[in-house]
């Protein structure tokens, strides 16, 4: 997907080259605070299970600037996090990165459902922004639920 910034957003799973960079975004108080440390059993679940997926958003070459990971429960349903470089958020990359894999590899999904923290305001209108609808059932008072489904 070539978005209006001329930005190519390609997608590719995932790798232990991806893992230390990933890694040295939790240095930022933002991220550490909202995603989980991704330790070396993350990476093996999110490498060797059937039921997990983990992506790499590349641009600028092969840069990775954002982390996308989606686990498929026992209903099919795509449970995913949007992870974007510290030093780039804020400037639409969550947005585009999202659109993009919405249209690529998360379209295999017949519904994705975000749980957000309910204080992480620029996770929650990213994620509006790419037509996730809060849920009407709500199931815990710390997060949100937002859902997505493909238009028909």
């Amino acid at each position: 997907m070539a978005d209006r910034s001329g930005l190519e957003i390609t997608f590719r799973l995932f790798t232990q080259a991806d893992l230390e960079r990933y890694r040295s975004w939790f240095a930022d108080a933002e991220i550490a605070r909202f995603l989980a440390y991704p330790t070396d059993d993350w990476f093996s679940h999110v490498t060797g299970s059937d039921n997990a997926r983990c992506w790499a958003a590349v641009g600028f070459g092969e840069a990775m600037f954002a982390e996308i990971q989606v686990d498929r429960d026992e209903e099919g349903v795509g449970h995913i996090e949007l992870a974007v470089s510290p030093h780039l958020r804020g400037r639409g990359y969550g947005t585009r990165s999202l659109l993009a894999f919405l249209s690529g590899p998360g379209s295999v999904y017949a519904e994705l459902h975000a749980h957000i923290e309910i204080d992480n305001a620029a996770s929650l209108a990213c994620f509006q922004r790419c037509d996730f609808i809060e849920a009407a059932e709500q199931g815990d008072d710390d997060f949100r639920l937002l859902v997505w489904r493909p238009r028909g």
